[in-house]
This record gives structure tokens, sequence and C-alpha cells, in this order.
């Protein structure tokens, strides 16, 4: 395939996938897409990595527990992470096939965001049980709550009970369930998708984030109430690439 091909082809799928986002069937266009329908550029799977954001802003609240301005729910697509992990971690032992699951909730910022605040409160280890099906790994559990559960301003139990709620706010487009095959697709169709799915989200509130031309995470923002709100501007927009793939779930 050359390049101009190739090129047309990205062009001709992003006017597709924002035809069918007007008239409402953008879950059905992709669901053609991955059963191969209309001309879906399909890959083979590439390496990857997981990593969050930097820090960076700062406050004058700097690292007060709950004062904060919104969350930033990650759902990290586990494919990706799964590439790269080289430990056979449960979440990529093949066990259990993940797709989304949940990296993180951090409270952040209008610019920048707390981390590591100073709580010493233990995760306990039924908190710990439950959150597996949606966060698979012990470590990032401990992580998370470190850096970011211990600036919300609430307990272990309750934080990670908020997590769960605002994960399970959002509805993930069908098509990206138990994906079967690596995609090629436009960060913007992702966007839309999750739009098509959850209609109170637009385009301010969700981000993509992306890693060597892969899918790493999708971002929704949400206020304390866990209502969708609009992201902060170093939020928005993270991935620059033109189209990124998703590697198949395992």
């Amino acid at each position: 395939m050359n390049r101009n091909t190739t090129f047309g082809g990205l062009a001709a799928l992003a006017v597709g996938a924002f035809l069918a986002w007007q008239n409402g069937t953008l879950d059905q266009f992709l669901g053609q897409q991955l059963n191969g329908q209309s001309g879906a550029s399909f890959t083979a799977n590439a390496p990857s990595s997981q990593s969050g954001l930097s820090r960076s802003g700062g406050s004058d609240r700097s690292n007060q527990q709950g004062a904060f301005d919104f969350y930033v729910l990650a759902m990290s697509w586990s494919p990706t992470f799964c590439e790269d992990d080289t430990r056979n971690s449960d979440q990529c032992s093949g066990r259990r096939s993940f797709g989304f699951v949940a990296h993180g909730l951090w409270p952040q910022y209008e610019k920048g965001w707390p981390e590591n605040c100073n709580v010493s409160a233990r995760v306990p280890d039924r908190t710990v049980s439950e959150m597996l099906p949606i966060m698979p790994a012990k470590g990032l559990i401990f992580h998370q709550w470190k850096k970011h559960g211990t600036c919300s301003g609430l307990q272990p139990a309750a934080y990670f009970d908020t997590v769960k709620d605002a994960f399970q706010k959002v509805k993930v487009p069908a098509a990206f369930d138990g994906l079967s095959r690596t995609i090629t697709v436009k960060p913007r169709v992702i966007e839309e998708a999750f739009m098509e799915v959850n209609p109170a989200m637009n385009d301010s509130m969700i981000s993509i984030s992306c890693n060597r031309k892969r899918l790493r995470e999708v971002r929704v923002c949400f206020d304390k109430d866990l209502n969708f709100r609009q992201c902060s501007q170093e939020v928005q927009r993270e991935c620059r690439d033109n189209a990124i793939r998703m590697p198949p779930v395992r």
C-alpha cells in the first residue's frame, strides 16, 4: 500500500466516522470497520508502554487533601500495556481478558494537580479484592492510592468506591468490547464513539492519550459529584498522532 493510498484511506475513514456520528450510527459504523466491511486498516501488533501524566503547574492549595477542582478518570487500554509487559502479570496472563481498565481517578486543579498527600491510611484487603475486576493489579491499586487517592480527602474505601462509580458512569462503545484484531483509527473517531454512547459527554470532556502510535488511555473529566465536566487545557488533546493502533483484547 503506497503513502497516498494510506492517507486516502484514513481520510475516507474519518469522513465516514463523522457522518455516522452526526446520524447517530457511529457504533454501527465502527462495528462494520472491525468486521472488515468498509476497508478499515488492520495492522500487526506493536510494543507498548504505560505511564501517567507528568506533574506540572502549581497551586497555593498544593497537596491539601480534598482541595482540588475536578477528577480525571484514566481508562487504560489494557492490550497496549500488555504488549510491553515482560513480567507476565495477572493482568496480562490471559487468564482473564481485559479491554478498558481503570488506571486511576486523579484529583486535578485547573492548572496542575496534587500528588502524594500526607496520609498514612492503609487500603483494606477487602477493598483491594473488590477493585481487581476493573483495576487488575494490586501494585497499581496501592500506587494510585498513595499518589492520587491520598489527595482526594477520602478514606481508602470511599476513594475506591468513587473510582468504581466513575468507571461505571462511562459507557464503552460496543465496537471496542472484545476487540479481536488490531485496528488503526483516528483518535477523534475514538472520542466520537464514546460521545455517541454517552450523550452527556462532549469533546471538551474527553481526551485520548497515545504512546508510540497506539492507544494508551481514554481520559474523562468529572466534577466532584461525578458529572461529566470540561477538562482543563493540559488534559485535552494530548494525543497528536493522526492515526493510532488499538491492539486486540487477549
